[in-house]
């Protein structure tokens, strides 16, 4: 490929952060054995006892307690370079797609030694492109027996679903010799819920015209069985791998039934969703050779398989359906999907000076999404299928991208990353809509850290960012029960955006920390809906700006509340696009305006035992569509409690109340009359209203009130 070609030839950079002098802490055999990054200055070590009051089970329980820290589990893109999160194991990014928050709830508390808060960039680390890191710093197993083994069992009672949902987990590490371990985790999630909604159909002078009763009940049923394993076959070698996999059994029972305002029955839909062959699966490694204390390599392999089945059939009925019932329609729908990745990473880390660290390396990957879509109506005279555009199509994707990294350490106070990464693509369809195109983007970053104080630290960033294309836009996709399709579009293009950041952060105490945000992102083909021909599909609707500001931190609340602690994050943005259709500015699609997370805990330690409360909420979002627009809203709080007690010796309980006050979830459509003078110009182009629909639903995403009992241990 000649793109490739030249971007072997770009990948040249300097300048760079250096490490945060790294020193010591713990026990020297320890730090062998884990090769884990020294603490630097700047960087503050919360040993395991910090963790004990909060009764954690998972590393995830430990990592979610760090002042003025939150999980970023980065995007799921393809390939690896571009999808890290801000969270370490043994000062290394696990060698897996696994979002980094799940990971960490196979890791046993009891296995975790400290957590090291890492802010600004350091040079001895997995991760660039990152202004905040934690590293989870782990014990090595025991030979005998190995670690306890974890579980965790958890009993959950779904509003409005009269079903017990449950799940189980048991995690276990064990010692293979002196110098290699294995984890193994296995879950087993049985889950089922139901959401009911009351639907209004209003015509434009807001006249009640029609009303509906809609109804979901998923169940999703599934194992998970994952393995880690970690070999230190030399002094300067160390080998990972790991593998995971996820067959689930779920199955989706819908329902809508449509009656006049006098309770006159209108229409009815039935229908069942059977995922017969559902699955993820995942095998990754890595091996890092050490040529000395300056120069290092490391190799890393991924594969990752997914498939799902999904057959969908739908009854309609109405008043004068000629088959038994009043059925009028049998509508049958059969998707399949295959997908696939293979990537490839190599790259040398070469520390020339103690004020540079230069990374230099090349990634290589194969993506593949395999989609068919076949639809058909049964009247009573014989399944008829249904044309669908772009229902069928293959994608398939070769990258390459060769990078470079310098980390340059100016004083003790101020620290540089600059990076460059150069991608290189082919993307080729085949199917119902065959294309192919190639694509080359250069992308640039810079990452400054300031060490103001022993207390306070300024960080800024500029970086170009290139999203990676969804292979699931490039076919369409059709919704029965909402009565929309999504054509599929070979032409869509990634978003591009330069993104600025600024940060200041000022820690007091050990608990106390607070970060304040200001961002602006400058984005190119900006991804929503636009149209083709009479369809919404997929697309590029051209530049916008997203500007705002961003909080998050954590503070004792003693001596006015004793062992009390409140945590806290809040963001504000506004964006702006011009909207294809009608010519005006306005919001991003399917974005929040605002956001705020808000928790409290105390512990009760003659008691033994901890409670607390949490409230977040979201501003309302938007969709737009050729002719509708869409408001999604929940204009209440989401408020959750807990209780959680030690008095069982050996067995950690936890009470919850989930969403207490299930404030329902509203959801307006608003359809568009077309012109007369101009009938192909998009009907929301007119600004007349045809009529509203408007959707009261109980249950869903975050209106479900939920109860839980989760129990825990080692044995």
């Amino acid at each position: 490929m000649d793109s490739v070609k030249r971007a072997i030839g770009l990948a040249a950079l300097a300048a760079g952060l250096a490490p945060v002098g790294f020193a010591q802490q713990g026990a020297p055999e320890q730090v062998a054995q884990t090769q884990t990054p020294a603490p630097a200055e700047g960087v503050q070590t919360f040993e395991a006892a910090y963790f004990r009051q909060y009764n954690p089970v998972t590393a995830a329980d430990i990592v979610n307690r760090v002042p003025g820290f939150d999980i970023d589990d980065g995007e799921v893109l393809r390939g690896f370079g571009a999808t890290a999160g801000n969270v370490l194991v043994n000062g290394e990014r696990p060698s897996s797609k696994v979002l980094i928050s799940e990971q960490l709830k196979r890791i046993p508390a009891d296995s975790v030694i400290k957590v090291e808060l890492i802010s600004g960039s350091a040079s001895n680390v997995d991760v660039r492109g990152q202004t905040q890191l934690v590293n989870v710093v782990l014990k090595q197993a025991k030979q005998a027996g190995g670690s306890p083994t974890t579980w965790v069992a958890d009993l959950r009672d779904i509003q409005y679903s009269e079903r017990i949902g449950w799940q189980f987990q048991l995690t276990k590490t064990f010692a293979l010799g002196d110098n290699a371990e294995l984890t193994v985790d296995l879950q087993t999630p049985n889950l089922r819920g139901r959401v009911e909604s009351f639907e209004a159909v209003r015509n434009s002078s807001g006249a009640l015209t029609s009303y509906r009763e809609v109804f979901g009940q998923p169940n999703n049923i599934g194992l998970l069985g994952s393995g880690v394993l970690k070999w230190r076959p030399t002094a300067r070698d160390t080998v990972s791998f790991n593998a995971q996999v996820a067959p689930t059994w779920n199955t989706q029972n819908i329902g809508s039934v449509s009656r006049t305002p006098a309770g006159t029955f209108v229409q009815g839909t039935f229908g069942k969703s059977d995922y017969n062959d559902n699955y993820t699966a995942e095998v990754g490694g890595d091996w890092e050779h050490r040529f000395s204390p300056a120069l290092s390599m490391k190799v890393i392999g991924l594969l990752t398989e997914t498939g799902v089945d999904q057959d969908d059939v739908f009854r309609i009925f109405t008043p004068t359906g000629a088959g038994p019932g009043g059925l009028a329609n049998v509508q049958t729908i059969n998707r399949t999907t295959q997908g696939g990745e293979r990537v490839a990473r190599g790259f040398l880390t070469w520390r020339p000076s103690a004020a540079h660290t230069i990374d230099v390396g090349l990634e290589g990957a194969f993506n593949f999404r395999d989609t068919t879509l076949d639809v058909s109506n049964n009247n009573g005279t014989g399944p008829v299928p249904q044309f669908i555009a772009v229902a069928n199509a293959k994608v398939e994707e070769e990258r390459a991208e060769p990078f470079i990294t310098d980390v340059w350490k100016i004083s003790s106070q101020l620290t540089l990353e600059t990076g460059f990464i150069y991608e290189a693509s082919r993307i080729t369809q085949t199917g119902d809509a065959p294309k192919e195109r190639e694509f080359s983007y250069p992308k640039p970053r810079m990452i400054a850290t300031w060490q103001a104080g022993a207390t306070d630290q300024l960080r800024a960033s500029i970086i170009r960012d290139v999203s990676q294309l969804d292979f699931a836009q490039f076919a369409s996709a059709i919704n029965v029960v909402d009565a929309f399709s999504t054509r599929g579009n070979p032409d869509l293009e990634p978003e591009k955006a330069w993104k600025l950041r600024g940060e200041w952060e000022r820690r007091f105490g050990k608990r106390g920390a607070i970060t304040l945000a200001v961002f602006h992102d400058d984005v190119e083909d900006v991804q929503d809906l636009t149209v083709i021909g009479t369809d919404d599909a997929f697309g590029n609707i051209g530049p916008g700006k997203r500007t705002g500001v961003e909080v998050r931190g954590a503070a004792p609340l003693s001596p006015l509340i004793p062992n009390a602690e409140i945590r806290f994050s809040g963001m504000w943005q506004e964006t702006e696009v011009t909207d294809p259709s009608t010519g005006e500015k306005r919001r991003f699609a399917n974005e929040n305006e605002w956001s705020y997370n808000l928790s409290f805990r105390q512990e009760l330690p003659s008691w033994k035992a901890a409670w607390g409360a949490s409230a977040q909420r979201l501003s309302d979002r938007l969709e737009f569509k050729r002719a509708e627009e869409i408001v999604y809203d929940r204009p209440g709080d989401r408020i959750d409690l807990f209780l959680e007690t030690t008095q069982i010796k050996g067995i950690t309980l936890r009470f919850s109340a989930g969403n207490i006050f299930h404030p329902e979830e509203f959801r307006e459509r608003a359809f568009y009359q077309g012109s007369l003078l101009n009938p192909a110009a998009p009907p929301r182009s007119t600004g007349l209203v045809l009529r509203t629909e408007e959707r009261k639903q109980k249950g869903g995403p975050e209106g479900t009130q939920v109860f839980s009992i989760r129990a825990s241990g080692t044995f």
